[in-house]
């Protein structure tokens, strides 16, 4: 009889527990992979225009698996990004620009809101683990990505927006854009890119400060978070 109930006590939880802690770590390494992997992608230029939409939309999958906590999250994250994919797909096969634009603002909206609740389980978590190690990791990157995207349409519209042209040759964000945007968030400041136009500058300055402040809180929340498990 002891054979047909499901397994309890302490070794069945600890069980559970490592194999939940796997997925979260998983899940934080694929996120991780997937925004690095498309970095990389943008840099090398394959010259094939539908491989970035394909690792475009690994991302928002991964990101959507991983910072969901809530069923009505879930739903939400799925309705924006599955939209996100969608219209990323429909712009590089029609080409025009209100649907690259429709397309653009669906996928800005979908990283503000993966930020958001990657955020706010950072900032809920009790105990500092490798899961919540993962979570800021991968958002530091998605803050240098969502930059990117803000700086686009300036690239694009305005030649004269930064020191030397980034459009890229297209609308989507160009390697040098990403470049730019990272050198930013990092505050390394190599100084071969520069903002021109007054508004860019403001995103820089912006950038800079989103950079600086989330590195010094995240450091902050992290000892915190150690040694109230420590004391606990």
């Amino acid at each position: 009889m002891s054979d047909t109930q499901p397994r309890s006590g302490p070794r069945a939880a600890h069980r559970r527990f490592f194999l939940f802690a796997l997925a979260g770590r998983s899940r934080a390494l694929v996120l991780l992979l997937a925004l690095v992997g498309q970095i990389v992608l943008t840099a090398v230029d394959v010259g094939h225009h539908m491989l970035p939409s394909l690792y475009h939309a690994i991302v928002i999958i991964a990101a959507m698996v991983m910072a969901a906590d809530e069923r009505g999250h879930l739903r939400t994250g799925w309705l924006i990004g599955g939209a996100a994919i969608a219209l990323s797909v429909a712009a590089d096969l029609v080409d025009t620009d209100p649907v690259a634009w429709v397309s653009y603002l669906v996928t800005v909206s979908f990283y503000v809101f993966v930020i958001r609740l990657m955020l706010g389980r950072i900032f809920r978590a009790r105990d500092i683990t490798l899961d919540v190690i993962g979570y800021a990791l991968c958002t530091y990157v998605l803050l240098g990505t969502l930059w990117t995207l803000l700086y686009a349409p300036f690239a694009v519209l305005d030649p004269h927006a930064f020191s030397q042209p980034l459009g890229g040759g297209g609308r989507a964000p160009g390697a040098d854009l990403i470049y730019f945007s990272f050198v930013t968030l990092t505050t390394l400041g190599y100084g071969d890119i520069s903002p021109v136009a007054p508004v860019v500058r403001a995103l820089a300055i912006l950038e800079a400060l989103t950079g600086t402040l989330f590195l010094a809180v995240l450091i902050s929340r992290l000892v915190g978070g150690y040694k109230s498990s420590r004391n606990g």
